[in-house]
């Protein structure tokens, strides 16, 4: 193929591929045009995930995943990355086409196909109503703030005790606690989640106080992820219900933008390096060639040094065992997706927590092509079921069921890396404990 790099190697690409990208991100403004000119919308749930997970991490960021700038975050592993890039990239290809499939799916046939009935609807009677019977309730809002701050302060406590600076690395060095700041990392995506939907359907002044309080709280924890996504969703939230899609795209960009200057600056937080130089310094390189949308560049890493034979399910058991303690399983320890990934490049799976292979790695290594696909069409169909409800509801006004739609799906969501297993079981514990603690409460304040 014709390889062709440019800028000094700023970018770099096989020029069939990058046509291909083109017409990819020519396609998707495509789709968002026609959706805007037959309701008006600018931007739906369904254009804000794909895009999140879909232009700026895959096509966007495809001419950049190769470059030789990438050195500066995975060493001489560039040449092996650059070897096997447009394989990944056609991998990834077929997951996104899936996608639109499962799309397809949902606007045919809505909830009457198999995907709803074994992949949605289980955890819409189970943690969906658990959800919404938490957000109903202002004591169990109040109560799993509390766990969450105390929880915060806690961990916050103990890294200081050790003088460091980076409290996620205090806690990801040493395996005996890793796992309670992990905890503490989803119990802040609950308690958010729990805050955003009580703003939006009660519209109390206390949800709003206890979730300015969370927003300050998170930005000592060092985890961009988890601070992050409420942003996003608060955003999109006020988009999709108050102002019913329909927002000037300038503003859009504006957010965005500034989520990302967020993220830099708590990396640099994190590594106690924070300036206002710094910051615009590694801002572009923390974007193109840092580690905040690399999964394509990453797939790619571990692809090359996998051995091709595939993991059938190795580590989607090890993810739905999640609720067992590593030091009980020798099989979880082995075959979690992060230890995986880790030893497989040849890092020590005690010291790096492993990489991240986007959307579609995982489902690969385990199943092949065919694993991409299933992933691909149920993913599709997902976002698609909360684009359609959340639509839903911005006219009948019935907030809390469509945010409870994000609830319900987590299972499919998990399914691209399952790691993040463990999260179901923390917020079906957290909803089942605070709910009967809130029962408790308003039956002695009688």
């Amino acid at each position: 193929m014709d390889r062709v790099e440019l800028f000094n190697g700023v970018l770099r690409f096989e020029k069939i591929t990058f046509i291909v990208n083109a017409i990819l991100i020519i396609h998707f403004i495509y789709d968002w045009y026609k959706l805007y000119k037959r309701t008006g919308i600018t931007l739906d749930f369904w254009t804000m995930s794909m895009s999140l997970i879909y232009l700026m991490p895959f096509l966007i960021m495809y001419p950049f995943s190769a470059s030789y700038l990438n050195v500066m975050a995975v060493g001489e592993n560039i040449i092996l990355i650059q070897q096997n890039i447009e394989v990944c990239y056609l991998i990834f290809l077929i997951g996104y086409a899936c996608m639109y499939l499962g799309r397809y799916l949902f606007d045919r046939y809505q909830n009457r196909t198999l995907i709803y009935t074994a992949f949605i609807k289980p955890f819409k009677l189970t943690l969906g109503r658990l959800f919404i019977s938490s957000v109903s309730n202002v004591y169990t809002s109040t109560i799993i703030f509390t766990v969450y701050l105390l929880a915060l302060l806690a961990i916050l406590a103990y890294a200081k005790s050790l003088g460091a600076v980076d409290v996620r690395g205090v806690f990801q060095a040493d395996p005996q606690i890793r796992a309670l700041y992990n905890f503490v990392l989803i119990l802040s995506s609950v308690i958010s989640l729990v805050l955003i939907a009580r703003v939006f359907q009660y519209n109390k002044r206390l949800d709003k106080i206890l979730l300015f309080l969370f927003f300050i709280a998170t930005a000592f924890v060092g985890a961009r992820a988890y601070l992050a996504q409420p942003i996003i969703y608060l955003f999109a939230f006020y988009v999709f219900f108050t102002m019913k899609g329909k927002i000037n795209l300038l503003k859009v960009f504006g957010i965005g933008f500034f989520v990302l200057v967020i993220g830099t600056s708590l990396s640099l937080i994190r590594d106690g390096e924070f300036s206002i130089g710094k910051m615009a310094e590694g801002f572009g390189s923390s974007i193109f060639f840092g580690n905040s949308y690399s999964d394509l560049r990453d797939f790619a890493w571990v692809y090359g040094y996998w051995d091709k034979s595939l993991l059938f399910g190795k580590t989607y058991l090890a993810g739905f065992m999640s609720f067992v303690p590593s030091f009980l399983s020798d099989f979880r320890t082995q075959w979690a997706a992060g230890r995986f990934t880790a030893v497989t490049v040849g890092f020590d799976p005690l010291e790096h927590p492993g990489l991240r292979p986007g959307l579609f790695g995982e489902s690969y290594f385990n199943f092949g092509v065919l694993g991409v696909v299933f992933l691909g069409t149920i993913l599709g169909y997902a976002y698609r079921y909360i684009d359609y409800n959340i639509k839903l509801a911005a006219q009948n006004n019935d907030r809390l069921a469509a945010i409870a739609t994000v609830v319900s799906t987590m299972f499919i969501f998990n399914l691209t890396i399952t790691s993040g297993f463990f999260s179901i079981y923390v917020f079906l514990i957290v909803f089942v404990l605070a709910s009967s603690f809130s029962k408790i409460l308003k039956v002695m304040s009688k």
